[in-house]
């Protein structure tokens, strides 16, 4: 459309200057000519909007697709992937990411009506003065190599800023949640501090994005002005010449004023795409990451059984630090074992093995005879339910927390499994019962209100293999006594594994595993145990002290 408004205004000054090949009358051109380019103008704005809308939409529906993709891939990565990396990086990909490349994509879209127009408006100029044509090409010939070196600039840069935006989420989100510990012990200046200090980290990287990015208008400015200066230099030797005509000339300068338009958006465009591409490859960081565990290619559902337990040689290692060495257990169908020792024994490492968190570097795990690597992760996370220290809630309902141990359970079934898990009576008491909000991380519920809730997912997904990991260690008297009620109903009949240093958890246990550095030293009942005056006998008599 802009080509053509040059052309209509060529036609217009060859009417009326009585220049061209077959000037046009007077009165034809002063009735047709201004209706032509003002219809042009029509034509080229409702293009520009109708192109601009589908653009969009395109734009947001691929991020909208990229998101999906990077949480599906988020999910699926390992345990250890998932706590090797801050998890405000995690979140910079869905937020600060998607926002630069949203802009990007968006710019992209008329970048592609930018080169458009810009082509077109070459082609007219080419048309009509093929020897201005060359002047103009070489001029914004050499901006180009100029906004190309800011272009790779900003990448660089933009590449550290959205790594810089993804600690910062992490240091807010640290913040926010040791408040507690910030306020109590009155260390408020030194967050202000390692705040500063990031936020002029990231002060400076932006302030030299900001910088390169302003020079790009500029330059094309001075381009497109030096062209217009050079060309009115030229012309007049051209035109007395009889290379070119008056007319011809003014279409030329209105394709070349139309220019600077598509010209500026090009070269901004490029510096746009730079820090898009920066946020583009975080996020296929992302989406291209493959998780360490996953099936076997001919990896079969484990078939059901009563969840009898055995670990062959088993160690593991954190990079050159041994874990968990050389341990050989078996846990009957139906049976407790209690693992006690001190912190870093190994018991959380050797839990976490189970439902294949992480992998053994050497030995193997069993259950009901099936290696654990060669069932399907689906089958056998299915045959575990976890209630740990920390009761993982989320910020939906009561109802919606709890259905999350078994998807597509019946609100009777919900209920059912909270009054046995003791939390029927509490949750009833809420403003909207069981659809009320807990907020995030339950933050609306004490933290043995919490536990009952876990317990209750426990209690609704009924599976045979139960991991209880310190599920009582945090909790009152009062709390603890009403959970010790219920965990005994839900491990009746399961082959249960627990992690405690609470004598009161442990001593009913079918067995008791003591572990140190990774290794298991005692096992027995209670009683044998501390008839033996070994390391659970001296555990169990200081916390008797």
């Amino acid at each position: 459309a802009n080509a053509a408004i040059a052309f209509g205004v060529e036609w217009v000054f060859a009417g009326l200057s009585g220049s061209g090949d077959d000037p046009a009358p007077l009165g034809r051109v002063a009735a047709i000519g201004p209706v032509a380019i003002v219809g042009l103008g029509l034509i080229y704005a409702g293009a520009l909007y109708a192109i601009s809308r589908l653009n969009a939409g395109a734009a947001l529906s691929a991020l909208r697709d990229m998101q999906n993709d990077m949480f599906d891939k988020m999910t699926a990565l390992d345990f250890a992937q998932l706590r090797g990396e801050v998890s405000g990086q995690f979140m910079a990909r869905f937020t600060n990411d998607v926002t630069v490349l949203r802009e990007t994509l968006t710019r992209l879209s008329n970048g592609v009506r930018d080169a458009l127009t810009f082509a077109g408006l070459c082609i007219a100029m080419l048309y009509f003065d093929a020897v201005l044509f060359a002047i103009v090409i070489v001029i914004y010939a050499a901006v180009g190599l100029f906004v190309a070196r800011i272009g790779k600039m900003l990448r660089t840069s933009s590449r550290k800023a959205q790594e810089q935006a993804g600690d910062l989420t992490a240091l807010i989100g640290e913040s926010v949640s040791g408040a507690r510990m910030v306020k109590t012990y009155q260390i408020e200046p030194l967050e202000r501090a390692r705040a500063s200090a990031a936020f002029d980290d990231r002060l400076s990287v932006l302030k030299k994005m900001a910088y390169a990015r302003a020079l790009n208008e500029p330059v094309i400015f001075i381009a497109g002005s030096a062209a217009v200066a050079v060309i009115i230099g030229v012309v007049a030797w051209r035109i007395s010449s009889g290379a070119t005509t008056f007319a011809e000339f003014t279409g030329f300068m209105t394709a070349l004023l139309l220019l600077s338009q598509p010209a500026r958006g090009l070269g901004t465009l490029n510096a746009v795409m730079q820090e898009g591409f920066g946020a583009f490859e975080r996020m296929l960081s992302l989406i291209d990451a493959e998780p360490a565990i996953k099936n076997a290619p001919d990896a079969f559902d484990l078939p059901p059984g009563p969840g009898a337990i055995r670990f062959e040689q088993v160690s593991f290692s954190y990079g050159s630090a041994k874990a968990v060495e050389e341990v050989s257990l078996d846990i009957p169908a139906g049976k407790m074992v209690a693992l006690v020792g001190a912190s870093g024994a190994g018991k959380s490492t050797l839990m976490n093995l189970l439902p294949r968190l992480y992998e053994p570097t050497s030995g193997r795990i069993l259950i009901d005879g099936e290696d654990i690597t060669a069932v399907t992760l689906r089958s056998l996370r299915a045959r575990m339910a976890l209630v740990s220290q920390e009761a993982v809630l989320f910020n939906m309902s009561a109802l919606e927390n709890i259905a999350f141990g078994r998807p597509g359970a019946s609100r009777a079934e919900i209920i059912q499994a909270a009054e046995n898990a003791a939390a029927n009576d509490f949750i009833a008491q809420l403003p909207n019962a069981y659809d009320t909000v807990l907020g995030e991380g339950g933050a609306n519920l004490s933290g043995g209100q919490r536990q009952r809730v876990a317990l209750a997912r426990a209690f609704l997904k009924d599976a045979p293999i139960l991991l209880l990991d310190e599920a009582t260690s945090a909790l009152d008297a009062e709390s603890e006594a009403k959970i010790q009620d219920a965990l005994k109903r839900l491990t009746a009949g399961r082959t249960t594994l627990v992690i405690a240093h609470r004598l009161s958890t442990v001593k009913d246990a079918d067995m008791i595993v003591v572990m140190d550095q990774g290794r298991i030293v005692e096992t027995g009942t209670h009683d044998e145990l501390v008839e033996r005056q070994g390391a659970y006998a001296r555990q169990a008599a200081l916390q008797l002290a």
